[in-house]
């Protein structure tokens, strides 16, 4: 049973990372909540499979110790108190529920790593690759029609089935890296079709340029520098194949959306107002609102999804990941998952870093990089955008954490889940199961039965965050 959903997990994602961008999945539902509820459906299956015995059954070696893991359960300690004690519980408890569902979601895809291996690096970037390529086709035909017709789009006509073009830009930015991999793994790609994917990947820039995102392209950049000062000589062939692309999209977007619209009308690009502020007075603001909530409360924080609950008349989330843990998880927990993500951090270097790399086969070689350019990358980013927010940005995240995950266990020996751990992890994916379905289904019913009068009202922040309608009601 544990390996079926597995196998629906997975074809879940690759249905979610290659179709939603382009598809309504489910009906009644606007783009954003069509996301949302596919990523929740994913949610749902990895907790099934973990309360069904899918951590035990052919697990990884632990992938932490003892003290760790009671760094975690402090942590969640912490995040439930804090729920308890904010003025929507309900909400909040959603969101601590999503996140631990994500976690187990990384370890059900760190396990199928461990059995597939190069099957599942293949079936996930194929899966991105066919969502990319499906959305350049109705990007680059929205082009061909307005410079055929001399008509400007305007945003968000360019970035379809988004209600941002910022949630675009979250999800390219994790794909950046992983859509290199069949150049860079041997034996991936035909010498013959290299051209075409090598074409496909300076394409996908061209819409990067055209959203005009500042925050991706300077996260982008540190990332290559990290990754260099890391990887040093073995990390060549990677950023040497980003920058190639980088510089092909660039041109390619000059060619298109600026010089053949000057020569072909006058003047002027295709795309307009695609940028959606002209400065950054929106973020001082946003987070200005969140140090007053830090002030407030510096302890136990307003409550996971709580920056939703108290009005403000721009976002429902401040934009910046570690601004919103500490606002709404409190200093303490933020400070402790700063921890933990150093520590992961510094496991990950100590296995994989230019000296041990030089040990290990090319393919792996470069899906290490490929792994540590986009997680670093994202982690930047986060810091200007809403990247732990956005339901196709966090299930990327938890996927991408899982392959890490796999590949860094995946010279251990098996090894089998202690019976008191294995019945630790069913209870408690089983209590988050529980919690998540009864926290979600008020606001969930309504709207995949198209009931929109028993859609709650009184929204007093602008959206999205969990919901298009990202507000708590009050």
């Amino acid at each position: 049973m544990s390996f079926i959903l597995k196998l629906l997990a997975i074809i879940l994602i690759m249905i979610l990372v290659s179709l939603s961008l382009n598809y309504g999945l489910i009906p009644n539902l606007i783009a954003y909540d069509d996301k949302r509820v596919s990523e929740l459906l994913i949610i749902v299956v990895a907790l099934f499979w973990s309360l069904l015995g899918g951590v035990k059954a052919g697990s990884l070696k632990s992938i932490w110790n003892i003290e760790i893991r009671y760094l975690v359960v402090f942590i969640l300690f912490l995040a439930g108190l804090s729920a308890v004690l904010s003025a929507s519980p309900r909400h909040a408890f959603l969101e601590i529920s999503v996140f631990v569902g994500l976690f187990y979601l990384s370890l059900l895809i760190a396990k199928a790593w461990y059995d597939y291996q190069n099957t599942l690096m293949v079936s996930i970037v194929s899966a991105i690759s066919l969502g990319a390529v499906l959305y350049m086709i109705g990007f680059y035909t929205g082009y061909l029609a307005s410079f055929l017709e001399g008509i400007p789009l305007v945003w968000p006509e360019p970035f379809f089935m988004l209600s941002n073009v910022r949630q675009f830009n979250q999800y390219q930015l994790w794909t950046l890296g992983l859509l290199c991999l069949p150049l860079l793994v041997p034996g991936s790609v035909k010498p013959k079709y290299k051209v075409w994917v090598f074409c496909l990947l300076s394409a996908w820039w061209v819409l990067l340029f055209a959203s005009t995102s500042r925050g991706v392209l300077l996260a982008w950049l540190l990332s290559m520098v990290i990754t260099w000062r890391v990887y040093r000589r073995l990390a060549w062939p990677f950023l040497q194949l980003q920058l190639k692309c980088f510089g092909c999209g660039f041109v390619a977007y000059q060619l298109l959306f600026v010089w053949l619209p000057k020569l072909n009308a006058g003047g002027g690009s295709v795309v307009v107002q695609t940028v959606l502020r002209g400065d950054t007075n929106d973020r001082i603001y946003l987070w200005t609102h969140a140090w007053k909530m830090i002030q407030a409360h510096p302890w136990l924080g307003v409550g996971p999804m709580h920056y939703a609950w108290y009005p403000n008349n721009m976002a429902a989330h401040p934009h910046n990941s570690l601004v919103q843990l500490a606002c709404e998880w409190g200093l303490p927990a933020t400070g402790l998952i700063l921890f933990l993500l150093g520590f992961g951090l510094f496991r990950w270097l100590k296995r994989f870093n230019a000296n041990t790399l030089k040990a290990v086969p090319e393919s792996e070689q470069v899906l290490a990089m490929a792994l540590f350019f986009t997680a670093v990358a994202s982690a930047f980013y986060s810091l200007v955008d809403g990247v732990i927010v956005m339901p196709l940005s966090q299930v990327m995240m938890a996927v991408v954490l899982g392959m890490m995950i796999g590949l860094y266990r995946q010279s251990d020996p098996f090894a089998l889940v202690k019976p008191l751990n294995d019945i630790g992890h069913r209870v408690f994916s089983g209590v988050i199961l529980v919690v998540m379905v009864w926290s979600v289904l008020p606001e969930l019913l309504p709207n995949i039965l198209g009931d929109f009068e028993m859609i709650p009202i009184g929204y007093q922040v602008v959206g999205p965050r969990f919901w298009q309608e990202g507000g708590i009601p009050h």
